[in-house]
């Protein structure tokens, strides 16, 4: 309780202590966030334009964005601990540029979610350690809100193969204070430190509702009927993308599509991941099945590789579902694969997802609720709540919405309740395998399951393989 009195106090003295400052970069820089001051060329403000989907596809985007050249630095405690230097290309400096679909769409004055992309690499974040260094970083909105900050830990926990690393910051844009934002690593291929896919045979791709926006795209015959979904490229980069690359990750995207009416999607997907990521959304409670920012990835073109979903992406959706019942995702027929994967006669999808519950459920609530009181009462925490007041002054959001200990109620109440439901409904789901019958193939002695799967030496009787049941009668 003690706890809780200091951050009322300090919260109170803040307030205060705001209402009589400026947001200029000296009362900034001492709040107790990292500084991201971007300085750019002619002092030219980036710019985009704005754009609603075509008829018949979804969305509303950003197009057009300029990419202005700039120098970047990033300052602790008055220190400047980075400097990429002034822009000279291939060499040093930075570029800049509006990046976001509804999220700049939708933007308050010059709040938009930027794309850096550095000329010569290196670790924003401040790691010492080369193998983080990169070209491509983002300053997205959400650090105002917990969202994101308990998304990515949720993704921690549960072991997903990447979790994007962040740092909250206050950013200058030619002297002008934009707000506070996340600092955070790119989406791209690293086998360092970001998603593992080989340089050369690799692919990551995106299930894209704003396709329509970029230069290239490919569809699969799953969502070919509809203009709503398509896949886009985040590796190999567009312009790089070969035909053989295209064909081969469309017949492959199309044989796992297949896979799932008959039951042998093992072959073609890492159940594991699939089951992880909607399970993510499903605790987190995702309204948004439309642009919930699905990415996708494939080691190589090799039949050993299989596509495997590597990450979580987009958290502004959070908390808004019913409580107890699963993101729309879960069950929306045609946005993406779940909905037949759930209800395959292969139930090894399902049961691998319930595993991962039962895994994880027995410390999720605890570990959840001190995650966000120690967070909040961090200096970090403390900093960005502290931010938020300057931020909502800059962009006149309103002084009764700051507090973020708001914020955190709000959450911990969200999984006190819907995590209790959610394992009821979880545990409800049907993971009875089908009884499969068999046939024989060319009056020979291969065996073959209506699904196409072999029978190893067969003989009559009942057999029980990969989990699931068939009989053989001659």
């Amino acid at each position: 309780m003690n706890k809780l009195y200091l951050i009322i106090i300090l919260f109170i003295f803040c307030v205060l202590f705001v209402k009589a400052q400026d947001n200029d970069f000296e009362t900034i820089s001492q709040i107790g966030l990292k500084v991201v001051d971007i300085t750019t060329n002619n002092q030219e403000e980036p710019t985009c334009d704005f754009i609603d989907a075509p008829e018949g596809c979804l969305g509303a985007t950003s197009t057009n964005a300029t990419k202005v050249p700039c120098r970047i630095k990033i300052i602790d405690s008055g220190n400047v601990i980075y400097d990429s230097g002034n822009f000279e290309k291939n060499v040093s400096g930075a570029t800049i540029k509006i990046n976001g679909n509804t999220s700049a769409y939708f933007a308050v004055g010059l709040y938009y979610p930027y794309k850096l992309k550095l000329q010569k690499k290196a670790d924003l974040l401040s790691r010492n350690d080369s193998r983080y260094e990169d070209k491509d970083w983002r300053l997205i909105k959400d650090a105002t809100s917990l969202n994101t900050i308990i998304g990515l830990q949720l993704s921690e926990w549960m072991q997903f193969p990447w979790t994007p690393k962040y740092m909250p910051c206050n950013v200058f844009i030619n002297g002008d204070y934009r707000g506070c934002y996340l600092l955070v690593e790119s989406i791209k291929r690293n086998n360092d430190c970001r998603i593992n896919v080989n340089k050369n045979y690799g692919y990551i791709i995106e299930r894209d509702p704003y396709w329509w926006n970029e230069n290239k795209y490919f569809t699969s015959n799953y969502f070919a009927p509809n203009k709503a979904y398509r896949w886009t490229w985040k590796y190999p980069d567009e312009e790089d993308v070969t035909v053989e690359q295209e064909t081969y990750i469309t017949q492959y995207l199309n044989e796992t599509e297949q896979s799932f009416k008959t039951g042998t999607y093992e072959q073609f997907i890492d159940i594991t991941s699939f089951a992880r990521w909607v399970l993510a959304h499903d605790i987190l409670g995702s309204h948004d099945s439309g642009g919930t920012n699905l990415y996708v990835s494939k080691y190589d073109n090799t039949n050993e590789s299989l596509l495997e979903m590597p990450c979580i992406w987009d958290f502004d959706s959070s908390y808004q579902m019913t409580y107890g019942t699963f993101s729309r995702i879960h069950t929306d027929d045609y946005d993406y694969y779940f909905n037949q994967l759930f209800n395959s006669d292969n139930k090894a999808f399902t049961k691998e997802y319930k595993r991962l519950w039962n895994e994880l459920k027995p410390t999720l609530l605890s570990n959840m609720t001190t995650f966000i009181d120690n967070y909040i009462a961090s200096p970090e925490g403390i900093a960005i709540n502290t931010s938020r007041i300057h931020h909502f002054k800059r962009w006149d959001y309103g002084i009764e919405t700051i507090d973020i200990s708001n914020d955190a109620k709000e959450a911990k109440d969200w999984f006190n309740t819907h995590l209790e439901l959610l394992d009821k409904r979880i545990n409800n789901i049907d993971e009875s395998s089908a009884i499969n019958l068999i046939v024989y193939v060319n009056n020979s002695n291969n065996i073959y399951t209506l699904c196409g799967q072999k029978i190893d030496n067969p003989k009559k009787g009942i057999y029980i393989k990969n989990g699931k049941k068939y009989i053989i009668s001659q």
